[in-house]
C-alpha cells in the first residue's frame, strides 16, 4: 500500500515579510496571501516606519494570523539587520521563510520542504532554484497583463555541505547557490542573523555568501532540482537597477567584510588552528577567484563605452517593437516551461504550472475596475 504523506501544518511555517520601500508591492504580497488556500502565519518587517506599514497591516489583519513590527532604518545596514533580528524573535513557529514583498511563494513547493524538515531532523534549511518572472518587460509595475516566466536560478548541489569543506567553499564563491528565500529551521535563521548583526556587513553580497556558508555550519541544507517554492519579480529590486562594485568598494568595506566572513566561518568549521588557517585561506583565495570572473564582465561597459552604447541602443531600438519583443518572451517562456518539464516530471509540472498560471490571473485581474 502506497504511504501517504501527510504534510506539516500551513500554522508551522511563518513568512517573514521585510520591507524597506515599495509598500504598494507589500499591499500585493499580502492581497496575494488572501488569495491563497494557505494559512502561513506572516511577521511583517515594516523598514519605514512612516504609518504606511501600519495602515497595510490594518487592512489585513481580519483576514490573516499577521504581526507588524516596526524599526526604521536610517543607518546602513545596520538597522536592516537589527530589524531581521528584532523580526525572527517575534517568530513564533518552528519554522521560518523570508520573503521579498515584489516576490510570490509556491505553495506545492514549500508543502514538499516542510514534509523533507520534518522528516530530517539533521537538516536545518530546505528549499528549490527560485523562478523569476518579468512584468510589463522587466517594468516595476504592481499589475499587469504581460506577465512572462523568465528564468530558473541554476542548481549545483542537492545536498550541502559537501564531504570536503574546502570543496564546499569553492563552490559556495564559484557556483553560488543562493538559499536566502529557502525554509530554515527558526533557531537557525535567528543565529544566523544575530551573527550577521554583530559582524554588520557593509556590502550585501559579501552578507549573502556568509548567510549561505553559516547555515552549513549548522547543519544540512536540501535544494530540490524538481520543484518550485518561490517567484521572483525580476527587475523590481534594488540590485536590478545597476550594482557598481567599484563605487561599492571605495565607500564600503569589501575587503574587512571578506576577512570578517573568512575568521567567522573558520572558526565553526575547524577546532584546531592549523585547520582553521587553511579554511580561512581558501575563503579568501575563492572569492578572490569570483571577482576574476565577475570584474573583467563588469567592466566592459567602461573600456568600451562606445560599443556598450551600441549595444543599449540596439536593445532599447528592439524594445520599442512590441510584437517582436512579445514574440521573444513567448518563446523564451516555452522553452523554460520544457525544461521545468523534463525536470520536474509531468505530476510535479501541473501543479506548479497551475499555480503559476493563478498568479499570472491574479496579476491580470487586478486591472479590472
Amino acid at each position: 500500500m502506497k504511504e501517504h504523506k501527510v504534510y506539516p501544518k500551513h500554522s508551522d511555517l511563518t513568512l517573514l515579510l521585510a520591507q524597506f520601500g515599495r509598500q504598494k508591492f507589500s499591499d500585493r504580497f499580502l492581497s496575494h496571501l488572501c488569495e491563497l488556500s494557505a494559512s502561513f502565519p506572516v511577521v511583517y518587517a515594516d523598514g519605514d516606519a512612516d504609518g504606511e506599514g501600519k495602515l497595510i497591516y490594518q487592512k489585513y489583519k481580519r483576514q490573516l494570523d499577521i504581526q507588524h513590527i516596526e524599526h526604521r532604518q536610517n543607518i546602513k545596514f545596520i538597522d536592516y539587520f537589527t530589524m531581521m533580528v528584532k523580526a525572527l524573535s517575534e517568530v513564533k513557529t518552528k519554522y521560518v521563510m523570508l520573503c521579498d514583498n515584489d516576490d510570490f511563494i509556491i505553495e506545492n513547493g514549500i508543502n514538499d520542504s516542510l514534509l523533507f524538515l520534518e522528516d530530517h531532523q539533521d537538516y536545518v534549511s530546505a528549499g528549490s532554484p527560485s523562478l523569476t518572472m518579468q512584468v510589463n518587460n522587466f517594468s516595476t509595475d504592481l499589475y499587469a497583463s504581460n506577465t512572462y516566466l523568465n528564468s530558473v536560478y541554476q542548481h549545483y548541489r542537492t545536498i550541502e555541505p559537501l564531504p570536503n569543506w574546502e570543496d564546499q567553499i569553492n563552490n559556495t564563491f564559484l557556483k553560488f547557490q543562493p538559499n536566502f528565500y529557502y525554509i530554515f529551521r527558526s533557531e537557525t535563521l535567528l543565529e544566523i542573523w544575530k551573527d550577521i548583526l554583530k559582524i554588520n556587513f557593509t556590502d550585501l553580497t559579501i552578507m549573502e555568501f556568509f548567510f549561505q556558508l553559516r547555515a552549513l555550519t549548522l547543519g544540512k541544507q536540501y535544494t530540490f532540482k524538481n520543484n518550485a517554492h518561490y517567484l521572483r519579480q525580476f527587475g523590481a529590486g534594488t540590485f536590478h537597477k545597476g550594482y557598481d562594485f567599484s563605487d561599492n568598494l571605495v565607500r564600503n568595506n569589501l575587503p574587512n567584510d571578506i576577512r570578517e566572513l573568512a575568521n567567522n566561518i573558520s572558526i565553526h568549521i575547524a577546532k584546531d588552528s592549523n585547520r582553521r588557517e587553511i579554511i580561512y585561506e581558501s575563503i579568501l583565495t575563492d572569492y578572490a577567484k569570483s571577482l576574476n570572473l565577475y570584474l573583467p564582465h563588469n567592466v566592459l561597459r567602461y573600456r568600451f563605452q562606445r560599443l556598450f552604447k551600441i549595444k543599449i541602443f540596439l536593445q532599447k531600438g528592439l524594445n520599442k517593437f512590441k510584437f517582436i519583443r512579445h514574440t521573444k518572451q513567448i518563446f523564451k517562456e516555452k522553452k523554460l516551461l520544457n525544461k521545468l518539464k523534463r525536470f520536474y516530471g509531468k505530476q510535479r509540472y501541473e501543479k506548479v504550472t497551475l499555480e503559476l498560471r493563478r498568479i499570472k490571473k491574479f496579476l491580470s485581474y487586478k486591472l479590472l475596475p
